[in-house]
């Protein structure tokens, strides 16, 4: 998560911005969870957000002794 504050703050109105920025943040990964998206950029005037992970389906190898 890349996030962007220009000028000075109070540690309170820091807070409250990261706070906010997290609740997106876990919004986003459980949208591309739900849906199966493996790659998602979301940006506004507050947050940059990269998801990129996996497939959810993992390679299975079956394997005989013959």
């Amino acid at each position: 998560m890349k996030v962007t504050v220009n000028g000075t703050i109070s540690k309170e109105a820091l807070k409250v911005i990261l706070e906010t920025q997290k609740a997106k943040s876990q919004i986003i990964d459980e949208f591309c969870k739900e849906n199966k998206i493996t790659s998602f950029h979301y940006k506004d005037s507050e947050l940059e957000y990269i998801v990129e992970g996996k497939p959810n389906k993992p390679k299975i190898e079956v394997r005989t002794n013959d």
